[in-house]
């Protein structure tokens, strides 16, 4: 009986914390309301002060662990981004900042400006940067992708991690970006889309991406995703899908630290050949919000604006 009550108990307490996710108006706001974990009803309240605040879905490619697997995705988007210890880099999207302490012992950064829209995350950011002594490297600050509040040509780089599909729109993003891009800058995005070719599908997926402040302006492929950075301005632009590498790997970990009620770091998942190949899990993604592809994205401002590279060169796979 004590089994079947604790169930119902945190069905309950399932169901609450969504329809108070739904309610929210704005990302921010929505954000705020889900915490220090990146499954809806397993916030903590910043009980734990060393709890892991990762909120994005992680490169599953060789990690088994969660936090992991989220160090694995930064360590990607550097590495593609070109990033090297010299570079003025902004990062948008910041989250709790658990990216930007991979950023600057990985690719050893002296110094990396970050903005996030949702004020606790820069608060707790800014706790937990002090805490280690990296107030000089790292630079937190409140503020919006789509109104960056920086001069012109001021960053060698612009990273958006996992966090594009929700700027209102990714479209003003990416001018905004181009223009604190120094010539010849880079920006790099980890971004969640649509499979090429799917449409905006059925009510309950238009819904989810309402609950999840996914716009429906950016809901588009990754044969499309060229053309917008083009727009933008930009060329050598390469979109590169690692949807086998990330869906089923996060599939895993979250079915199992639910039904175990686990931490963060206590699950190990095994991810085989198979479900690399068949995609398994993102069922749950393309059935709640029509989204089944995830894209690594590089674009380079040119070096003259006015006069581009050859664009021939786009790569997509």
């Amino acid at each position: 009986m004590r089994k079947v009550a604790l169930a119902i108990y945190w069905n309950w307490l399932a169901f609450v914390r969504s329809f108070s996710l739904v309610r929210q108006k704005n990302a921010a706001a929505y954000y705020t309301t889900l915490g220090d974990d990146v499954i809806d009803f397993m916030d903590e309240g910043y009980a734990d002060d060393s709890k892991p605040r990762w909120l994005n879905i992680g490169y599953w490619k060789e990690a088994r662990t969660y936090p992991q697997a989220c160090a694995a995705m930064v360590e990607l988007l550097g590495t593609r981004a070109g990033l090297q210890p010299t570079d003025e880099v902004l990062d948008v999207g910041v989250g709790f900042a658990e990216q930007d302490f991979v950023l600057v012992d990985r690719f050893k950064l002296a110094r990396i400006t970050c903005i996030d829209i949702t004020p606790v995350h820069v608060e707790k950011s800014r706790e937990r940067v002090a805490e280690r002594g990296l107030a000089d490297r790292i630079d937190i600050r409140l503020g919006s992708a789509t109104a960056l509040e920086f001069p012109d040509e001021s960053f060698d780089k612009v990273l958006a991690l996992e966090s594009a599909f929700n700027f209102d729109t990714r479209e003003d993003f990416l001018r905004e970006a181009f223009r604190v891009l120094k010539p010849a800058g880079t920006i790099a995005l980890a971004d969640m889309l649509p499979c090429p070719g799917r449409t905006a599908g059925r009510r309950r997926a238009a819904f989810g991406r309402r609950y999840a402040h996914f716009p429906e302006a950016n809901f588009y492929d990754r044969e499309a995703y060229p053309q917008h950075l083009i727009a933008a301005g930009f060329d050598d632009v390469s979109v590169e899908s690692i949807r086998s590498d990330v869906f089923p790997g996060m599939a895993k970990y979250a079915q199992q630290r639910v039904e175990r009620k686990q931490k963060i770091d206590e699950v190990v998942v095994d991810i085989t050949d198979d479900d690399r190949a068949q995609c398994r899990g993102v069922e749950f993604w393309e059935r709640s919000l029509g989204i089944g592809d995830y894209v690594i994205a590089t674009a380079r401002k040119p070096l003259i604006v006015g006069v581009p590279a050859e664009r021939a060169g786009t790569q997509m796979s």
